[in-house]
């Protein structure tokens, strides 16, 4: 097992520390964050050190972003279980996962992968610290914790979008809608 894979493996096991940190914690989560914030760590250096010393595994591609989305649920969850978080936003961030989930088979059967991009990072970066904020600071007024909890959700939809035109774009439709091309696309037909 290389290293990727072990930081991988460390993150499935932070799920029930974090469960456990979030339980016995008062109002301030200041460990249960922590240690979401190092289960975030390792998932960004496990992708990274795997990229750069070509330590890609076909188990670290199923797995690592299995342990990110379970250590994501686990934390949404709990929040949600204690009040910290709204109904509405964990209905919406499912229905995203849902429709990510549909994208992603739809991409296997089409032997097609579309690439990151910076949306889909920035929309990582806002759950995250929009998280993170409300784990550690339980009396932030709830007008910016609603605020934030908005913009993550809108910025995450935003990115399905955007990886959505990214295909349309790698499939060559729409190219008659993309500005500039469209009087060339014409011109051809005539």
């Amino acid at each position: 097992m290389n290293i990727p894979n072990l930081l991988t493996t460390l993150r499935f096991f932070m799920i029930p520390c974090y469960i456990a940190a979030f339980y016995f914690e008062g109002d301030y989560k200041l460990f249960s964050a922590i240690i979401f914030i190092l289960a975030s760590i390792t998932d960004v250096l496990d992708g990274y050190i795997a990229r750069k010393y070509n330590l890609i595994t076909k188990w670290g591609q199923l797995m690592d972003p299995l342990a990110d989305k379970l250590m994501q649920i686990t934390v949404i969850v709990s929040m949600l279980i204690t009040d910290m978080i709204p109904l509405w936003f964990v209905i919406m961030a499912a229905a995203k996962e849902f429709l990510m989930i549909l994208g992603g088979i739809f991409l296997y059967t089409q032997k097609t992968y579309v690439r990151s991009n910076i949306f889909g990072k920035l929309n990582t970066v806002m759950l995250f610290l929009t998280l993170c904020v409300v784990l550690t600071c339980p009396q932030i007024n709830s007008v910016v914790c609603t605020i934030m909890l908005a913009l993550s959700i809108a910025l995450s939809f935003f990115a399905m979008i955007t990886y959505t035109y990214s295909y349309l774009l790698k499939q060559k439709k729409f190219k008659e809608y993309i500005p500039g091309k469209s009087q060339k696309a014409s011109e051809k037909q005539i």
